[in-house]
């Protein structure tokens, strides 16, 4: 447009010109603008809708147990695949659904402008140009897949090692062994830098290509628009008119080009988002490959209340709002109203283990009736709460009276995020009232943590993201205690819940429970135990275990304290 006016020296062609071009201008810009916002606004919505997808596969049941503790060889880092591999999925996706939408059409456009303005040879070079470039960027994107799967595995391992230091930092201090984490999270960098120069140096290749066939899309238009010049084709035509006709030719095979070169440059894009694509598919099709397993097995009558803890350290899981787990042999009826839980030859063993740590145990657990585990290190006393949480397979049969409140209380207790209001009444929500704070405040004071209320700004003071740091392992015992009182299932199991505590704050807290009258089962190694319990199953070596009276346990243990030489 502008060639001609100008080559005229047409005035007001040319005002007409700059006023329609204008008006062009600001139409592409305000589209442009609009598609750029609309595309951020839905990387956010699906983002969202993907993340809260897989939050659901992932904590349902125990499934994020089986994923982090049992099956974590099969899967690495799912927090890593949950958060900045969404993320860069969604990101990248919005980034080029644009394009994909928007480009074929453009592309027929500009095709049919090309075809008007240059014959059947402009679109026909420009396709071919197309395709060649295609092939090529195709045959070189094929090794970058992996390596950027393999990237984003090993940036979960270094932002894992990261957060080990963090989550472990006074372990660490105590230990004085910073240069030797030194080393290891060096090594982690390295295995990164690694991947990371080999996945930059395949993507050289691409880059030199994308840039070539994008920079050669200028020649292609010319020589499209040679072909009839030098054939004589627009020998008629006076300087102003051929300049038009050049301009015209040129910027609609150009733009053709262009709209085909964004196709092409999609391909080095598509490449990255394929890792994060096959990470987050492969973490949906395992929760998916659990919930079917969920779906399939038998769901007996065991309710579990309300809490859940999950320890990485023991393997435990907590869960105080009646939750079913999948336990065996229905028909087993209790033979009085005051049995809670009923064994039958139960034997159990490590996951990947072949050697069983019990092997056929039979006991009944009765209101009233407290137990306390107890047995050499590595005989299953833990795993036997995991076996009756329902985390770890098992043979035998195991019933549950229906409908039975019970709460299990390992020995690090989990926290989330939240004031100490949100801690003690977790997982129910947290409501400012003030007979539920008075009743908080008592049970704090009944546990020693008078102080922590003072500490926190009050129930409902500051909000805390890490209270494994705000607290030592003793106060975390007595928040958690704290919480089951607060609770008041009619049964409890209790992992080493007292250890980091002092005996007579451990006396007060077991005192506290029994006045509620909460039935326990612990697991424990320390003699002050037994004063709370009526019985002893004792865990042994080999699978052997034996339950008796606790008043016969300690004549038992008074024996060999009077024999041994």
């Amino acid at each position: 447009m502008f060639f001609k006016v100008l080559g005229d020296k047409d005035l007001d062609s040319f005002r007409t010109a700059c006023f329609k071009s204008l008006l062009i201008i600001l139409a592409m810009v305000t589209t442009k603008s609009v598609r750029v916002y609309t595309t951020k606004m839905l990387t956010v919505g699906w983002r969202k809708e993907l993340c809260q997808s897989i939050h659901k596969l992932y904590l349902t049941g125990i499934s994020f147990y089986r994923l982090v503790i049992l099956d974590s060889k099969e899967l690495d880092n799912p927090d890593q695949r949950m958060t900045s591999d969404c993320s860069s999925l969604t990101s990248v996706y919005g980034g080029i659904i644009a394009d994909l939408v928007v480009v074929p059409f453009t592309t027929a456009y500009y095709t049919y402008q090309a075809y008007t303005r240059a014959g059947w040879l402009g679109p026909t070079a420009m396709f071919i140009y197309f395709l060649v470039s295609t092939v090529i960027n195709k045959m070189l994107m094929a090794p970058v897949v992996n390596l950027t799967v393999n990237l984003e595995q090993k940036e979960g391992d270094f932002r894992f090692k990261h957060m080990e230091v963090r989550s472990y930092a006074e372990s660490l201090a105590f230990n004085g062994s910073a240069e030797t984490e030194l080393e290891k999270v060096n090594s982690k960098l390295m295995d990164v830098c690694k991947v990371q120069q080999k996945l930059y140096t395949r993507n050289l290749p691409i880059d030199l290509s994308v840039n070539l066939f994008s920079y050669l899309g200028a020649i292609a238009s010319y020589l499209v628009i040679a072909v009839p010049i030098f054939s004589g084709q627009y020998d008629g035509y006076q300087p102003a008119d051929l300049a038009q006709v050049i301009s015209e030719t040129a910027f609609v095979c150009i733009y053709l080009v262009y709209q085909l070169g964004q196709l092409v440059n999609i391909t080095s894009t598509v490449a990255g988002l394929a890792g994060s694509t096959h990470r987050v598919a492969e973490l949906m099709e395992k929760l998916k490959e659990y919930q079917k397993e969920a779906d399939y097995d038998e769901v007996p009558d065991v309710v579990i209340s309300n809490d859940i803890v999950d320890d990485v350290a023991t393997g435990l899981l907590q869960e105080e709002k009646s939750l079913k787990t999948s336990y065996t042999n229905d028909q087993i009826k209790a033979t009085n109203d005051t049995e809670f839980y009923r064994l039958t030859d139960v034997s159990f063993s490590a996951p990947g283990s072949e050697k069983n740590l019990v092997v056929d145990l039979s006991i009944s657990l009765t209101e009233d009736t407290n137990l306390l585990i107890m047995g050499p290190s590595g005989c299953g006393k833990s795993s036997l709460l995991r076996v009756l949480r329902g985390l770890w397979d098992h043979t035998g049969d195991i019933w549950s009276k229906p409908d039975i409140q019970a709460s299990f209380l390992p020995q690090t207790p989990f926290f989330t995020n939240g004031c100490l209001r949100e801690q003690l009444v977790y997982p129910d929500t947290a409501v400012e009232d003030d007979t539920t704070d008075r009743k908080l405040v008592g049970l704090l004071e009944l546990c020693d943590l008078s102080g922590l209320v003072d500490r926190c700004g009050g129930l409902g003071g500051q909000d805390v993201t890490n209270w494994y740091s705000q607290l030592s392992p003793g106060e975390q015992q007595r928040v958690a205690w704290a919480r089951l009182l607060y609770h008041n299932p009619r049964l409890a199991f209790l992992d080493e819940a007292t250890s980091a505590v002092s005996e007579d704050l451990e006396c007060a807290m077991y005192n506290g429970a029994k006045e509620k009258g909460i039935t326990l089962v612990s697991v424990g190694h320390r003699g002050s135990l037994r004063q709370f319990h009526q019985k002893v199953l004792s865990l042994g070596k080999c699978g052997r275990s034996k339950m008796q009276g606790v008043d016969s346990y300690n004549s038992m243990q008074s024996l060999v304290v009077e024999n041994t030489p």
